[in-house]
């Protein structure tokens, strides 16, 4: 008879099969529930693994917190071989040389080797004081038992010169074991603080105590400082879970599955010093809302001393609901802006934080400019790709995103242009997009409400870098020119950037005089506002073929060789991927200056134009852009342009708030007309 899922499941157990193939990522002899793995399918090593298998309903499944990769040991054979179903059954039988006839002797793997550890235990029962001492922080028999916590009698193990030692329990001298199947965490409250703890076997750095006793959804849950406060809140009603220590590092994967489980994560630890600073980098890093505790009588720190004190579940309830206020505190509290130079040096984190290493900052704005056609918006859309899939370096330059979560706001792509578009870079890089990169369609939007949209998509998840494409679409502000108005819109998205910590880039143009010519800020459009507003100025430039070149032309703590220099690009037609050659070409040798011929035809061009447009007659700036308009069919931006050029080469001049040529025919006619417009409310 055939073979089918329910046959081979009968021979062996889903954990077997995944076991089996993801050994050559893990290299353990054991693969636990919850312990955090790099992802198999992706490219490249995660530099913060986010896979792991767990058991749902009898059957042991893969899932990866920041990819939303997930299966069954089938759909993992399948996609690891890029088979199809009937093929992954006939791979898993013969691997495990199964066969094909149901009713053949089946060989099954090897059985896992157990682990020796170089210590032994002894267990007992809990004693009535040891189950007093638990109970006074609300924690009871069955908690225990729930946790895998058990009394010792005695254990042994090796010093540091290879020899055996045992200490062993009494009425002065309380043992506990936190068990774990390959290794133990030894327990003794009424050691001095240094050697309270100790473990025995080989510890898992990524292993989260309380991780496996969570529900699947619920209202509240607890991230706290230990093992006791763990189970202490749960006893409280109240789900809970603690990393190796406070200082140990949150994955951003491990925060988006309890966000989608639960719908709020509260971060609640000790309340001394270190308790205080981790909670906070915890909170900012990952967007969560932290719980602090006050001062708690005979010197208690932690949720659990708060409870041994007669601290309540009601009151614990009244601390919950007052930090999960939404913003109350941050919205009414005025951000200090006023230091003195101690408090400067005693900030932490004084060295500049980058998205990619060293040009991108972490947080703020910046604009990608270029002429058209030259791959800008395929350029911020790979960005985005390899940041939100965890890659760790764009071009050759390292990548560190705290979230591995980007957004690209489409001005101008609809949905189906900005879908083919995605496809072909994916292809091209030989990924599987995923929910960490999102989309915000805004081509019929006005600014604010661009802005709320980011606002909220931020705020409910938060992103490491934004795209906004194009700027000219969210500029907010009749004359392009005008320095205010550009430093207004780029405030305005700036104060977003600063609030949620991330980059903000926009998409942008540079002007037409300047296609020709090398890179510079002063090329972009909008004059020194925009730039001057923004950290970090990039344009990419077009070059021979598929050349393209990659110039920071302002950034504050960007290395000289960037500025000086450009960075040789190749763009690909066929994925509309960017590659690095490797090459930094001196940026002055890039483009070529216009010709005095050039520059000739251009004045003469503009000193007919005033002639046709003005002749005998004293026009407004807003009659002027309209007569412009009418006479040469161009756009009212070009026409604005226009009178700014015959402005700055002195063809026209001001006129009682409105302009003349600057070669009038008579004082006469020039006087009277001048009289003629001083009553104008212009």
């Amino acid at each position: 008879m055939d073979l089918n899922k329910d046959v081979i499941l009968g021979k062996l157990s889903s954990y077997d099969i995944l076991f089996h193939y993801l050994k050559p990522f893990h290299g353990n002899k054991e693969l636990k529930k919850g312990t955090l793995i790099s992802n198999p399918f992706l490219p490249t090593k995660q530099k913060t693994p986010s896979f792991n298998v767990y058991d749902a309903s009898n059957e042991w499944r893969f899932k990866d917190f920041a990819t939303g990769d997930e299966g069954s040991c089938f759909d993992l054979v399948m996609r690891l071989n890029r088979v199809t179903y009937i093929e992954s059954l006939r791979i898993i039988c013969n691997d495990f040389q199964l066969g094909n006839d149901a009713t053949r002797t089946i060989i099954k793997p090897p059985i896992k080797e157990i682990v020796q550890f170089d210590h032994t235990i002894q267990k007992k029962e809990f004693t009535k004081e040891e189950l007093e001492y638990w109970n006074k922080f609300g924690i009871n028999k069955e908690v225990l038992k729930q946790f895998n916590v058990t009394s010792l009698l005695q254990f042994s193990a090796k010093n540091k010169e290879g020899k055996f030692y045992t200490v062993t329990s009494n009425s002065s001298k309380y043992l506990f074991a936190y068990e774990n199947e390959n290794w133990i965490k030894i327990y003794k409250p009424r050691d001095d603080k240094k050697f309270r703890f100790q473990y025995l076997g080989q510890k898992d750095p990524d292993f989260i105590f309380g991780w496996e006793q969570l529900p699947k959804s619920g209202e509240t849950v607890f991230l706290t400082g230990g093992e006791k406060d763990v189970m202490a809140l749960v006893s409280h009603g109240y789900p809970a879970f603690t990393l190796n220590s406070e200082t140990a590092a949150l994955s951003p994967g491990i925060v988006l599955e309890l966000k989608s489980r639960f719908k709020n994560l509260l971060v609640l630890y000790d309340n001394d010093q270190t308790g205080t600073k981790q909670s906070d980098i915890l909170a900012k890093q990952h967007s969560l809302k932290k719980l602090q505790l006050q001062k708690i009588p005979n010197a208690g720190k932690d949720i659990s001393d708060f409870f041994a004190n007669g601290g309540s579940t009601q009151e614990l309830r009244k601390l919950i609901e007052s930090s999960l206020i939404p913003n109350k505190k941050d919205d009414t509290q005025v951000e200090k802006v006023i230091f003195n130079a101690r408090e400067l040096l005693e900030l932490a984190n004084i060295e500049p934080k980058y998205l990619m290493s060293p040009i991108l900052p972490q947080k703020g704005s910046a604009v990608l400019a270029g002429k058209p056609d030259t791959g800008k918006s395929q350029f911020a859309r790979q960005l985005c790709i390899q940041i939100a899939l965890g890659i760790n370096d764009f071009l050759g330059f390292e990548l560190t995103p705290v979230h591995n979560n980007a957004i690209y706001v489409a001005t101008e792509d609809n949905i189906e242009a900005t879908q083919y578009l995605l496809k072909r870079q994916s292809i091209g890089l030989n990924v599987t997009p995923q929910d960490n990169l999102r989309f915000i369609f805004a081509d019929t939007m006005e600014q604010e409400d661009i802005l709320n949209h980011l606002d909220q998509a931020l705020t409910d998840c938060p992103a490491d870098f934004v795209v906004v494409d194009s700027f000219g679409d969210i500029f907010k502000g009749g004359d392009s020119n005008n320095n205010m108005a550009m430093r207004n819109t780029v405030k305005t998205f700036d104060k977003l950037a600063k609030k949620h910590d991330c980059l903000i880039m926009f998409v942008h143009h540079i002007n037409k005089g300047a296609y020709r010519q090398a890179p510079g800020q002063e090329h972009i459009q909008g004059g020194a506002g925009l730039v001057q507003k923004v950290r970090l100025a990039i344009q990419l430039t077009e070059g021979e073929g598929n050349t393209r070149y990659f110039t920071v032309v302002k950034g504050n703590y960007c290395p000289k060789e960037y500025k000086q220099n450009s960075l040789q690009l190749e763009f690909s037609e066929e994925t509309f991927l960017f590659s690095n050659t490797g090459k930094l070409i001196p940026t002055s040798e890039l483009g070529t200056q216009p010709t005095f011929e050039k520059q000739d035809e251009k004045f003469s061009e503009l000193e007919r134009l005033a002639d046709e447009l003005f002749a005998d007659k004293i026009l407004s700036y807003s009659s002027f852009v309209k007569r412009y308009s009418e006479v040469t069919g161009k756009s009212v931006a070009t026409a604005k342009r226009a009178h700014t050029n015959l402005k700055n080469l002195e063809l026209i001049v001001e006129c009682n708030g409105s302009y003349r040529l600057n070669n009038p025919k008579s004082s006469e006619k020039v006087a009277e007309e001048e009289e003629e417009f001083e009553d104008c409310p212009f």
